[in-house]
């Protein structure tokens, strides 16, 4: 049981690696030898790691040259314990991102908006489709209270939210409560985010809160989990 929990964690840890960017598609790792001491694991558990990552078509071996992480994995890695835009995630898993059913409007909010984002008033939605080499993998709701987004969107937006709440707005996101959930039929943005994205969808619920604890904006984050790989680390 031991091993098993062993293989999995240096797997983790190098699927994470991957996700933030730190080894990217193309690079040969290091050494077993060297990554069996990074990890502090045995090799013949590194060995099992690796195999598994090479089962999942995310790292290839080179017969006499090494291991290497793939040129476009298969999987789009998410980790949900780490707060990062899927826009950097896809660039990180080799795909060229980019978005499209850019739209924004001005709503009143559902009951549950009101309470989580502490507001009685309108909300603006920024709705918007990523893909990854022109393939749709996310559909997103961005909401939030109208008397925060004034007119920061009327010109058009595109990019990481993250970054343009940043530096166009002051704003930096410190963390997110993320609830997981299942699509609803009966739920009209459940099924647009159908209608765009087709089959195999997860939804992903996120508070997003800055450095004063005080809840920013909520999201809808819908995800084509046959191509997007959620995972986090559990102890």
């Amino acid at each position: 049981m031991e091993k098993k929990l062993l293989y999995l964690k240096v797997k983790e840890q190098i699927e994470q690696s991957i996700s933030s960017g730190e080894l990217r598609p193309g690079d040969r790792l290091p050494s077993e030898p060297e990554l069996a001491r990074k990890f502090e694991v045995s090799r013949p558990t590194l060995r099992e790691a690796l195999k598994m990552l090479q089962r999942e078509k995310v790292l290839i071996s080179r017969n006499g040259v090494g291991t290497y992480v793939s040129s476009q994995t298969d999987f789009i890695l998410n980790p949900l314990n780490k707060l990062q835009s899927l826009g950097q995630m896809i660039k990180n898993g080799g795909y060229v991102v980019s978005e499209t059913d850019v739209r924004q409007y001005t709503r009143e909010p559902e009951d549950d908006w009101k309470a989580l984002l502490n507001i009685e008033e309108p909300v603006v939605v920024l709705e918007r489709s990523r893909t990854a080499d022109s393939r749709k993998v996310a559909f997103y709701y961005n909401i939030f209270p109208q008397s925060l987004a004034a007119d920061h969107f009327s010109d058009g937006f595109s990019g990481a939210i993250f970054d343009y709440l940043r530096s166009r707005m002051g704003i930096s996101i410190s963390y997110a409560i993320t609830e997981i959930s299942a699509l609803n039929r009966d739920n009209e943005m459940d099924r647009k985010a159908e209608d765009v994205l087709g089959s195999q969808i997860v939804l992903l619920k996120q508070l997003h809160y800055d450095d004063a604890d005080k809840p920013v904006f909520y999201s809808f984050d819908y995800l084509k989990t046959d191509v997007i790989k959620l995972y986090m680390k559990r102890d």
